[in-house]
């Protein structure tokens, strides 16, 4: 019987066909930085798009089921607040934005440093500018300071962690907070209410006092210069040249208050009230 030989020679050739045929194919440091730089401007382009698009999904697509976030928000008063938030989290945070009306999201990268890379793991840090506004002006604009943390499944690159320092720089719309005194006085009397709203890189506060009277079923309200009206029903009127506009419906002299503060004093400085 004839036997067949390959020899040493000939196996170490092909070992070494296949070993540079491999290394031919693996990636360079600079092709995935590359690589990583066109995944950031993705999904920057994808997020600022959101309120036309409303494709959250463009957006989720960048982010692992399991990724898991610290949020780090420095505000216009100097305090911090810390938020920890996964994926359900964020996902409930575009739905909000895409429920938002006439939103306009400005998220421009500065810098970005690509601090470890691999062919299947990266950690990437970068600077944003963010503006949130609406129609009628800025709600709020600052930087950002984000730490990724990524994966490569399946050929495409995924965050499963991230990090992000956030320093408002700027507030013209926001939450505000409001400290009602003597709102235990009868029907007829006076209610003093200080009001904090945003104020640019500041908050100031807002001090008004409301006089109340009671004429037949009506209660008429004056706060300073301004005339309003809460009728039987519980409709609150803002009385604007001897035209009556609705406002919304209270069911007591507090909440009636908080409407006139939220609809028409500060309807342009406050998204939503906070009582203390």
């Amino acid at each position: 019987m004839k036997r067949f030989s390959f020899g040493l020679k000939p196996v170490l050739a092909v070992l070494l066909l296949c070993f540079t045929f491999t290394q031919g194919y693996a990636q360079t440091e600079a092709e995935i930085k590359k690589e990583l730089e066109t995944f950031l401007n993705s999904f920057a382009q994808d997020y600022a798009n959101l309120p036309k698009t409303r494709n959250k999904q463009a957006v989720l697509r960048h982010f692992s089921p399991e990724a898991l976030s610290s949020l780090y928000i420095f505000n216009i008063s100097g305090k911090a607040r810390v938020t920890q938030s996964d994926y359900a989290g964020f996902e409930a945070y575009l739905d909000n934005v895409i429920r938002s009306v006439g939103i306009y999201i400005g998220y421009e990268i500065v810098e970005l440093h690509v601090t470890h890379a691999t062919s299947s793991i990266a950690v990437l840090t970068y600077k944003v500018n963010y503006e949130t506004k609406e129609e009628d002006g800025i709600w709020v604009k600052g930087n950002e300071t984000v730490t990724m943390a990524l994966e490569k499944r399946a050929g495409q690159w995924v965050v499963v962690n991230y990090t992000i320092v956030q320093v408002e720089d700027e507030k013209l719309k926001g939450v505000c907070l409001c400290e009602i005194f003597s709102a235990a006085t009868p029907e007829d009397g006076e209610v003093v209410v200080k009001t904090t709203i945003p104020s640019g890189r500041s908050y100031s506060n807002k001090f008004d006092n409301f006089e109340f009277k009671t004429v037949g079923s009506d209660q008429l309200i004056r706060v300073g210069d301004y005339a309003f009206k809460r009728l039987a029903s519980g409709i609150v009127l803002a009385v604007v040249d001897g035209e009556e506009i609705q406002l919304g419906v209270s069911a007591n002299k507090r909440e009636t208050v908080l409407t006139i503060i939220e609809k028409y004093l500060y309807r342009d400085s406050c998204t939503r009230l906070k009582v203390k």
